[in-house]
């Protein structure tokens, strides 16, 4: 959230963070059994080494493809 603050002047509940947890929430609420909300910290880093949360290393290679299969 500090990257949001210092570059947008954006706080969480103007971010897809806060309504993808929204989402997460109030799917669960209505009995889906396969949803699953990870927060994510210490990523969104681009290659070359500048923070910016949409960078794609926010996702776990390993843990996305397991979980994917499962």
């Amino acid at each position: 959230m500090l990257w949001w603050k210092e570059n947008r002047k954006t706080d969480l509940k103007q971010t897809n963070a806060y309504y993808i947890k929204q989402l997460s929430d109030k799917l669960k609420k209505s009995e889906f059994k396969f949803v699953e909300y990870i927060a994510t910290e210490n990523r969104g880093y681009r290659t070359n080494g500048d923070r910016h949360p949409h960078s794609w290393s926010i996702v776990d290679p390993v843990g996305l493809i397991n979980w994917m299969l499962q």
